[in-house]
Parts: structure tokens; C-alpha cells; sequence
């Protein structure tokens, strides 16, 4: 066939690939698809041919970009197959943490089932839950993975005492609202102590987090980035702005849970200037996390 041959020596140096087979496939029979029309419009055989083949265009360029799109795809499949084995550190610490996790399941449902109902206990399980996901926070993040590398201790232990202090935080303060008398006082100015400055220093973390992606991962991040053009602002940045929808969430969290205790501690009329403050601290975090580099 006369399309077949013509579409195989354009393919003659190209490495012979299932994406590449399927794309002369479609070549060829779009090619002859042409030809019978220009023959049905009176053109002989041989000029309906060359017409076709030059409305054709450079194809060597489409498959240029397939065979890229392959090498691509093999690489990053590569890459996530390799699977990075788990450190002895970062195991052991998982452990100890699952262990904690389960021994503050256990207090909480004894004394829950028990009649007892002892503040006291349920205490001990809100520490001890506490510590087991600052503990999940720090061996998580120290762990290399395909495509990250480790956190450095020191930051990672920020992260691991920033779960610890929220969780805590939380903890505490429901149970001293539902086993002890102290209500909703006292569980609000708990919150205040433990969650607000765990906000804070998420927020600060998270804005100043640095890249971790190893290189082959942030070369598929930037060829994916690609498609998402901003007109005149350049190439959109997902994770600046993920770190951005995370950052926001925290800034009014913090701003709810100040006006909160604002209102049944201090019981202040004008603790509703918190959302202002809120409202400008989010649009100065806009220019310092999307602000262009030089």
C-alpha cells in the first residue's frame, strides 16, 4: 500500500514503540481517507497523493513529542518502582508511636466503658495520643521516599512538637469539658494555650518550608506546569499554593480561636477586630509566597 510505505520511511529512524506503531497507524488511514476525497473531486491518483502528503505537514515533530512522552512516562515509572527500604530509626519510631496509640485506645475505652468515668485517665490518653502523633510527625517526615528527600531533624522535630502541642491542645480541652466542671471556659482558654501558638508555628513552617523533590520529580512537576500559563504572572506554582490554602486555613483557624477566647474569657465587646487583622495578615502571606524570584 502506497500510504503504508510512504508513512514507514517518514518513521524509518524512529525507535519502533507501541505509541509510535499506533500513531503511523492513524497516519496512514487519515492519509488515505484524503486521498479518496481528492480523487472523488476529480484529481487523478498520483496529484490526490502528493496532495494529501503535503497537507500532511512536519509529522516527525508530533512524533518527536510522542517519543519524548514515552521516555518521560519509562522514567518516572522508573523512578516510583524503586521503592527507597525503610530506615531501622524510622521504624522503631513508628513503632513506639503506634504502641503509644494503642495504649491511649485502650485507657479511653476502659475507663469510657468502665462507669468510672475518671478525668484523670482520660487525661493520660490525651498525652499519650499527644506524643504518638508527634511521633508519626517526625519519622514520617525524616523518611526519604522516590520522590522526596528527608526533612532535616531539627525541622522535622518542629513539625512532630507542632502535632504534639494540637493535639494536646484538643485533647485536654474536651475532656475538661465533658468529664469535669470546669465547661466551656476552661476548654476554650486550653485551646488558646496549646492550639493557637501550634497555628503559629505551622504557618511559619509552612511558608518557609524548602524544596525537598528530587530532581527527577521536579522535572515532572515543571513539565506538568506547564499547561496551567497564567497570562502575565508566568507558570502557576501548585505547591505554593497548596502551602497557601494550608497557611489561610491556619490564619482564620487562629483568628476564630483568639476571638473565641476573647469572648467567653475576657468577655471583650470589640473582640471582633481579630478578623481585620486576620484579613491583612492573609493578603501580606499573598505577596511573600507568590511574589516572583529573580
Amino acid at each position: 500500500m502506497r500510504e503504508q510505505v510512504y508513512v514507514g520511511r517518514l518513521f524509518a529512524d524512529y525507535e519502533d514503540t507501541p505509541e509510535i506503531r499506533d500513531f503511523k497507524e492513524e497516519i496512514t488511514a487519515n492519509l488515505s481517507e484524503r486521498v479518496r476525497e481528492l480523487v472523488l473531486k476529480g484529481l487523478d491518483d498520483e496529484n490526490a497523493f502528493e496532495k494529501a502528503a503535503a497537507e500532511l505537514g512536519d509529522i516527525t515533530a508530533i512524533a518527536d513529542d510522542v517519543g519524548k512522552k514515552k521516555r518521560n512516562e519509562t522514567i518516572v515509572q522508573m523512578y516510583m518502582s524503586a521503592k527507597v527500604p525503610v530506615t531501622i530509626r524510622t521504624a522503631s519510631g513508628m513503632t513506639a508511636a503506634s504502641a503509644l496509640l494503642l495504649l491511649a485506645a485502650v485507657i479511653a475505652l476502659i475507663t469510657l466503658f468502665s462507669g468510672t468515668q475518671s478525668a484523670a485517665l482520660f487525661y493520660v490518653s490525651a498525652v499519650l495520643l499527644s506524643f504518638s502523633s508527634g511521633l508519626f510527625a517526625f519519622f514520617g517526615f525524616t523518611q526519604e521516599t522516590a520522590a522526596r528527600y528527608a526533612m532535616k531533624s531539627r525541622r522535622a522535630a518542629a513539625y512532630g512538637a507542632v502535632c504534639l502541642a494540637a493535639v494536646l491542645g484538643a485533647g485536654l480541652a474536651v475532656v475538661s469539658y465533658f468529664c469535669t466542671s470546669l465547661g466551656l471556659p476552661a476548654a476554650v482558654g486550653i485551646k488558646a494555650v496549646f492550639i493557637v501558638p501550634a497555628i503559629c508555628a505551622l504557618i511559619f513552617l509552612l511558608t518557609t518550608e524548602p524544596k525537598r523533590q528530587k530532581p527527577w520529580y521536579k522535572a515532572m512537576i515543571d513539565r506538568e506546569m506547564e499547561n496551567y500559563a497564567l497570562s502575565g504572572s508566568g507558570i502557576v506554582d501548585v505547591a505554593n499554593a497548596a502551602r497557601f490554602g494550608v497557611a489561610s486555613g491556619g490564619i482564620w483557624m487562629l483568628a476564630i480561636a483568639v476571638f473565641l477566647s476573647l469572648r467567653f474569657v475576657a468577655a471583650w465587646q470589640h473582640s471582633w477586630i481579630v478578623f481585620p487583622f486576620a484579613a491583612a495578615i492573609q493578603s501580606f502571606m499573598v505577596t511573600m509566597i507568590f511574589q516572583k524570584k529573580k
